[in-house]
């Protein structure tokens, strides 16, 4: 199965928190042109929700990788260093 990237951008109602409302539209964005600048071979896939909205922007490296919560753009470095640890020696 191939590494892949799992980002929320689950938009909610201005009164309830949100992976998008709190940007995570961009972080997805901004992930895949890291990615791609050092490149790593790991689409970026944007879903719904994971179900732990207060806690967002979330993401998850598939399969079975980490779990990311409170995303910022400061803090795609880590994900980017996660990335390049499951991916086979390759690269992809």
């Amino acid at each position: 199965m191939k590494t892949t990237v799992i980002a929320c951008i689950q938009e909610r109602s201005a009164a309830r928190p949100s992976c998008a409302g709190r940007g995570g539209v961009q972080l997805a964005d901004r992930l895949e042109q890291a990615l791609a600048a050092q490149g790593l071979a790991a689409p970026v896939e944007r879903i719904a929700c994971f179900g732990r909205c207060d806690e967002g922007p979330n993401l998850r490296i598939a399969p079975g990788g980490a779990f990311f919560t409170g995303m910022t753009p400061e803090r795609l470095d880590e994900v980017v260093a996660a990335v390049r640890t499951a991916l086979p020696a390759s690269g992809g």
